[in-house]
């Protein structure tokens, strides 16, 4: 049996919008009944990517998807956070539709938009800083909650950013890291100090989510079960319920606007934990494993998973996330190796190489 519980982390925001406001950063716990023995080494946060909150992520609900249940089933302390802007955490500014990209107005007009407006904030949300500054919350938290010195990390996609960034510098706080097709670094970018001038918010239709983004890098038979984009879409919407109320029948996905996003190659090389990187065949697999050569760890493993794109967490090779991970988060190893190039077959089956 396991238990999941919905906790609210006392955060003094450094959001522009609520800078020095004391907020409540959503986190999602699931953990199994009666968890025994020492939790050292057994306390893991994901964070998620740039437009999709945490649950739908990792704590999707059906069948054999759940990551967090998969961890928690194998003793694992799991952990989702919704950053600033997301799923349970505030979204200041976010329910005035004219702060909406004023290219994109014209989806939610006339619901709720009467008419194109410029935006009533006019800076993006947030930098990279503030993320960092939320993560650090929350493991701090996590560390006086379990007693532990360090806690592991997972990051997808722009969470790869997040989490990298912040291992680079809180390396005693870390124990082991997975980034899932982490987005890549940047040459000559410095991190941004502050927000720009702009708009604090994008929008994302179902349409944009699967026709644009998804759909290219559906290639293989049986990639997709049927019927599962319904179950994730009716997810993300139940995190949003303005941006449910909002443009077509449907609902949009309502995604923050950041300021350049100062994911450095210094940051990567200053990456010294243990890092399994994994990425499906049809996710840009050159760009995510230059994240790979990049980083610092002696300790690295890089995974490539056939038949598999960059929402594989909800697609048939979802499974290989699952145990991959949890060898990893446990040995710091995968099938032995603790650096150099896995793969996984379009059956499942994990083989040494690229």
């Amino acid at each position: 049996m396991l238990i999941t519980r919905d906790h609210f982390v006392p955060h003094v925001s450094t959001v522009p919008a609520t800078a020095g406001q004391l907020v409540g950063i959503h986190v999602r716990e699931k953990l199994r009944a009666r968890a025994r023995g020492p939790a050292a080494g057994r306390v893991v946060l994901f964070v998620h990517g740039v437009s999709v909150p945490s649950v739908p992520d990792f704590d999707l609900d059906y069948k054999t998807y759940n990551w967090m249940a998969y961890l928690a089933r194998a003793g694992f302390r799991a952990y989702a956070m919704d950053h600033t802007g997301y799923g349970g955490s505030p979204r200041p500014m976010m329910d005035d539709p004219s702060n909406v990209n004023p290219q994109q107005q014209v989806i939610i007009t006339p619901r709720p938009l009467r008419a194109p407006a410029a935006p009533n904030y006019p800076y993006h949300f947030n930098t990279i800083r503030s993320d960092w500054s939320e993560i650090d919350t929350v493991v701090d938290w996590l560390r006086k909650l379990h007693r532990v010195k360090r806690v592991s990390l997972v990051g997808w996609s722009a969470g790869g950013p997040r989490v990298g960034g912040y291992v680079a510098q809180h390396a005693g706080k870390v124990d082991r890291v997975v980034l899932y097709a982490p987005g890549p670094t940047v040459e000559g970018l410095q991190v941004p100090e502050r927000t720009e001038a702009g708009f604090p918010m994008n929008l994302q239709t179902r349409e944009d989510l699967e026709k644009k983004r998804w759909d290219p890098d559906v290639r293989c038979p049986g990639q997709l079960e049927p019927g599962i984009r319904d179950i994730v879409w009716k997810a993300i919407m139940q995190w949003d319920r303005v941006g449910a109320s909002w443009g077509p029948d449907g609902g949009v996905m309502r995604v923050r606007a950041a300021t350049r996003f100062g994911w450095t190659r210094d940051l990567a090389a200053r990456v010294r934990a243990p890092t399994l990187v994994m990425a499906g065949e049809y996710d840009r697999l050159e760009e995510r494993r230059s994240v790979y050569e990049q980083l610092g760890a002696k300790d690295k493993v890089f995974l490539n998973v056939s038949c598999a794109s960059h929402f594989m967490l909800w697609e048939k090779q979802h499974t290989a996330l699952h145990v991959a991970s949890k060898e990893w988060l446990t040995h710091g190893r995968l099938q032995n190796l603790r650096r150099g190039d896995m793969r996984v077959d379009p059956d499942g089956n994990f083989q040494t190489g690229k």
